[in-house]
């Protein structure tokens, strides 16, 4: 039952993202914070591909132990202050836009929440207490998951953006999923080296 109520969470958070971007497709970015919020974005976008190799060359040569558990640990984690940067940014970008109070109250619910969920579980000894017990090795599946929601929410915004600005949006997508396949391919060849030898 804890599973289900966990996995739900996760849904809705991703489902609320996705509904978000998709939402405000149809408004314009401010001038006066155009620059910013454009900055920001690229940013949300950059952070996973830098990451990603941080963490390989972690856990592959300094950490030692419970490797699967900090992977997991990471790959959830980073999704987490991924989203709450995202409603952050969210509220930068639109929030002119927004019919009213409740709904950048809304937003700020969201930041607050995922930001304090993410420092609660920032402890590996915590996150193995709580989260890995419901959810287990598929956890990892969970974090991924929200990742790729996140990018998806990503592509809408950015494709949105596109119409909305003079000039075009030169970070391509395609250079974040491939930073991300890269390196998830050392991860697991790491892992297949930890393995063997």
């Amino acid at each position: 039952m804890k599973i289900l109520i966990a996995l739900a969470l996760l849904a809705v958070l991703a489902g609320a993202l996705l509904v978000e971007s998709i939402a405000t497709c149809q408004f314009i970015i401010p001038d006066r914070v155009k620059r910013a919020s454009e900055g920001m974005n690229r940013l949300l976008l950059l952070i996973p591909a830098l990451a990603v190799p941080v963490f390989a060359v972690l856990f592959l040569f300094v950490l030692k132990g419970r490797f699967y558990e900090r992977l997991c640990h990471a790959t959830l984690l980073l999704a987490l202050w991924l989203y709450a940067a995202r409603y952050c940014w969210f509220l930068l970008a639109y929030h002119k836009s927004f019919l009213s109070l409740s709904s950048v109250e809304i937003h700020l619910f969201f930041i607050i929440g995922l930001s304090a969920a993410a420092i609660d579980l920032t402890p590996l000894d915590r996150y193995v207490e709580t989260v890995y017990p419901l959810l287990g090795p598929a956890s990892i599946l969970a974090g991924a998951g929200l990742l790729v929601v996140f990018y998806i929410a990503a592509f809408f915004t950015t494709c949105a953006n596109k119409k909305n600005v003079s000039e075009p949006f030169n970070f391509p997508l395609w250079f974040n999923i491939l930073g991300i396949v890269v390196s998830i391919l050392v991860i697991l060849a790491g892992a297949i080296y930890r393995l063997v030898w």
